[in-house]
């Protein structure tokens, strides 16, 4: 009798964590996509850019155009980049000096507010009218 309880108990603990481990799998797989609010067919490329800003890069074509847009994480993994500045200098003289590029400046929308950007990268196929035709991940 013991051992028949022993054996329904670890069958009872088996079938919980079963349980708990399918919840959880559950939950992961209905978690949606950022870009899901992109509707094929109904949204427009200036919806997309209210929320993204401008395209890092825009492909056109006869059907349309394509906007890339990069991942957040890689837009500030560019080199820094430096100019030459030149300033007056005592006795007439002129002194010149390596001067840093302050980044993102194109970055925000304009009201001082930053854009979303997508966690990967993204691709935005638009037909001619600019409605969204394909989302490309």
């Amino acid at each position: 009798m013991q051992r028949f309880r022993s054996n329904l108990l670890s069958r009872i603990h088996i079938l919980l964590i079963s349980a708990v481990v399918l919840v959880l799998v559950g939950a992961c797989a209905g978690v949606p996509e950022p870009q899901d609010w992109i509707k094929v067919g109904e949204t427009t490329r200036e919806d997309v850019v209210k929320r993204y800003g401008q395209p890092d890069l825009v492909m056109a074509s006869e059907e349309g155009e394509t906007a890339i847009y990069r991942a957040r994480d890689s837009r500030g993994s560019t080199p820094p980049m430096e100019i030459p500045t030149v300033q007056a200098g005592p006795f007439g003289t002129a002194t010149t000096r390596m001067e840093p590029v302050k980044p993102g400046m194109r970055n925000g929308s304009g009201n001082g507010r930053q854009q979303e950007r997508p966690e990967q990268e993204l691709q935005i196929r638009y037909n001619a009218q600019g409605i969204v035709q394909e989302i490309i991940r």
